[in-house]
């Protein structure tokens, strides 16, 4: 059994947070249909996945409310929509409190909707002390996991993810993951998890210098409810223990909340703040 929270041990910070979940997005950068820009602000903008999100601000203070607007007129001439994540470290100090003042002034030329602002922790962020992970999980018989070694492998890896994530579009996982390659050594592993030899449920492993975090863990619908999910997220933080990390992260979907509890994540709060745009119809 894992640890309680109260007993466990998570050493990820709020910044190696952020550069993690920076680094796991630059590998879409330069694909076609999207933009990732990277300056005195990090953003990612494209036409669907994966997502559009601004996820690091430093902008100076007597210039920040000019920043803001500048920021949303250009991503906004590329999608409709963005999330803001605000971590600790963003610069000025009050960039959440501007965001939510010009979303509420509607001060922003008719173009953009504040519509989620989220004053509380943006999602449900969790970690785990892995050195309290536990040593097996419950999963059928016959099931097992491969990390995935080539394109054929990156095909079914798509397929099973993308059906997980209701049907969508899956072309720039793809394309991504295919020019990132599969050496031993990759900073981002991917794994499919079988029953017998269906392919049954995703995930990848993106590991920076300092953290580990779980992303695109997929089980399509139909699937779902037989320990699945769980059983691929432990292998695949398996690696994570190989390749010499102490504690793992991941934003989770509320879905899959008490999945990770059972591996032995407990929420934390990272002091992140999200705050949701959208352009008005026109």
């Amino acid at each position: 059994m894992p640890k309680s929270p109260q007993s466990s041990i998570c050493r990820v910070s709020a910044r190696q947070v952020q550069q993690n979940f920076i680094t796991y997005f630059r590998l879409f950068a330069g694909l076609p249909g999207i933009t990732f820009f990277e300056k005195d602000l990090t953003w990612i903008a494209s036409r669907g996945l994966p997502g559009n999100l601004v996820l690091r601000s430093q902008l100076p203070d007597g210039q920040a409310d000019l920043g803001i607007r500048a920021t949303l007129r250009q991503i906004g001439e590329l999608t409709d929509q963005v999330d803001w994540f605000v971590f600790p470290e963003c610069q000025p100090s009050d960039l959440g409190d501007r965001l939510a003042a010009l979303g509420d002034s509607a001060d922003l030329d008719g173009e953009w909707n504040l519509y989620g602002n989220i004053g509380g922790p943006g999602g449900t962020w969790m970690c785990a002390d892995l050195n309290a992970l536990p040593s097996t999980v419950s999963a059928p018989a016959g099931f097992h996991v491969e990390r995935v070694s080539n394109q054929t492998m990156l095909n079914e890896w798509v397929e099973i993810s993308a059906r997980g994530f209701g049907g969508s579009d899956y072309s720039a996982f793809h394309a991504a993951y295919s020019r990132h390659g599969f050496e031993p050594d990759a900073q981002a592993v991917h794994f499919i998890g079988y029953l017998e030899d269906q392919a049954v449920t995703s995930a990848t492993l993106l590991m920076t210098e300092e953290s580990a975090s779980l992303y695109n863990v997929s089980t399509p619908v139909e699937l779902r409810r037989q320990g699945f999910g769980g059983a691929v997220s432990h292998a695949t933080l398996q690696e994570a223990v190989q390749r010499g990390y102490d504690s793992a992260w991941i934003w989770s979907s509320s879905l899959g909340k008490s999945v990770y509890e059972k591996l032995g994540f407990f929420v934390t709060d990272y002091g992140v703040r999200e705050y949701q745009w959208k352009k008005r119809s026109q």
